[in-house]
């Protein structure tokens, strides 16, 4: 697949030096430019929640949150190891507050801890899904972009939001129970 693409990048961009070279160095720097920009702008964003996971951990409120969600981790993927636990939690709970791509490294974490110990594949896969389909309450990033893009009224995406990724969570969880067995 990514020849296909390549072969059809080549032949385009040597179309495009023949018929128009100052558009497509043009659009090179115009689009470069605005990528770096946008870049920028998220690595802000992320940094900001990465700073307030990074207060929550220190100050113990990770912890005592991972025992108020230990309950529905526990139905959800069984038992877990305490420090999987946290980390699930604090995954699930930036997840939730649309920092997606932020709670990258503590699902890293949480599969590396789960991994450690015998029979926790369902875990994992339950990790995954829950991961993947994460209901937001608050989807940060979305906001971010319709703020920065001008959108007159961004906080509309919210609602559709967070109906979208109950529905998936909720389907998700409903597939790994029945298609998954525990250990």
């Amino acid at each position: 697949m990514n020849l296909i693409f390549g072969v059809i990048l080549i032949i385009t961009m040597t179309m495009m030096l023949f018929m128009s070279p100052e558009g497509v160095l043009g659009a090179f720097i115009a689009g470069g430019e605005k990528a770096l920009a946008l870049s920028v702008q998220m690595t802000v964003v992320y940094a900001v929640w990465l700073g307030i996971l990074n207060v929550f951990e220190k100050t113990g409120l990770s912890g005592k949150f991972a025992r108020a969600l230990k309950p529905a981790n526990k139905w959800l993927f069984g038992t877990l190891p305490e420090k999987a636990n946290d980390y699930v939690s604090l995954n699930i709970s930036a997840n939730i507050l649309g920092m997606s791509g932020a709670t990258t490294p503590m699902g890293i974490k949480a599969v590396n801890e789960m991994e450690k110990h015998e029979g926790t594949e369902y875990a994992i896969a339950m990790f995954f899904v829950i991961n993947a389909t994460s209901v937001q309450l608050i989807p940060s990033s979305v906001l971010a972009l319709r703020i920065k893009f001008g959108a007159a009224a961004a906080s509309d995406v919210i609602l559709p939001t967070i109906l979208a990724t109950l529905l998936s969570s909720v389907i998700g969880v409903l597939l790994v129970k029945l298609f998954i067995r525990k250990k």
